[in-house]
C-alpha cells in the first residue's frame, strides 16, 4: 500500500523498511519494560542500525548476482523466503505473547552486539529478495538502517513507559506486511 502511494521502488523499500523494523520495535518495547538505562537503549539502538545497514547491503548485492544467474527462479524463491519471513515474524510474536514475560537482559557489549544482529537478520533475508528487483543497495540499506535504529529506539523508550503486549501487535502487523510484499513479488 506504501508502495502505491510513493510510487516506484523506493515505495517498495520504505514497506519492508518499516515492516522489518516493526520487529526491532516490538523487542525493543519488551526489552524496554526491563528497565534498561538511557545509555544502553542508545547503543543497543545504533549497533540495530548499523547491523539493518550493513546485512542488507551484503545480501542484496548478492541477490542481485543470483538473480542475474538464475533470473525469475531466483525471483520466486527470493518471494518465497519474504513471505517465510513474515510469517515467522507473525508466528513468534503470537508465541511471544503468550508468555509470562522476557527473559532478564544483561546490557554488557557482548549482549548488545548479539542482540542486535539477532534482531537484524531479518533484514539480511529481505536484501536477498530486494536483490531480484534491481533496486539501489545503498538507498535501501540507508534506509533500512535509519529505521531499523529509529524503530528499535522508540521501541526501547515506550517499552519504558507502557505494557509490552503492544510489541507484539506492531510485529504482527509487519510480518502481515512481508507476507503480502512477498506474494506481490511471487506473482
Amino acid at each position: 500500500m506504501v508502495s502505491a502511494i510513493l510510487g516506484g521502488q523506493y515505495g517498495t523499500i520504505l514497506a519492508i523498511g518499516l515492516a522489518l523494523g516493526t520487529d526491532a520495535f516490538s523487542l525493543g518495547i519488551g526489552l524496554g519494560v526491563q528497565g534498561l538505562r538511557w545509555r544502553d537503549i542508545l547503543r543497543l539502538s545504533a549497533l540495530i542500525g548499523l547491523f539493518h545497514l550493513a546485512l542488507p547491503l551484503c545480501s542484496i548485492l548478492i541477490g542481485d548476482v543470483l538473480h542475474t544467474l538464475y533470473g525469475g527462479l531466483f525471483q520466486k524463491l527470493a518471494a518465497i523466503i519474504l513471505m517465510f519471513l513474515g510469517s515467522k515474524m507473525t508466528i513468534e510474536a503470537i508465541m511471544r505473547q503468550s508468555k509470562v514475560g522476557p527473559p532478564p537482559f544483561r546490557a554488557d557489549i557482548f549482549a548488545l552486539v548479539t542482540f542486535a544482529a539477532t534482531v537484524s537478520l531479518d533484514s539480511l533475508s529481505a536484501g536477498f529478495s530486494l536483490g531480484t528487483l534491481d533496486v539501489n543497495p545503498l538507498v535501501a540499506s540507508i534506509t533500512f538502517g535509519i529505521l531499523g535504529g529509529m524503530m528499535s529506539w522508540l521501541g526501547l523508550y515506550l517499552g519504558r513507559k507502557v505494557n509490552h503486549v503492544l510489541g507484539a501487535y506492531a510485529e504482527i502487523a509487519g510480518g502481515v506486511v512481508l507476507i503480502v510484499l512477498g506474494m506481490k513479488f511471487f506473482w
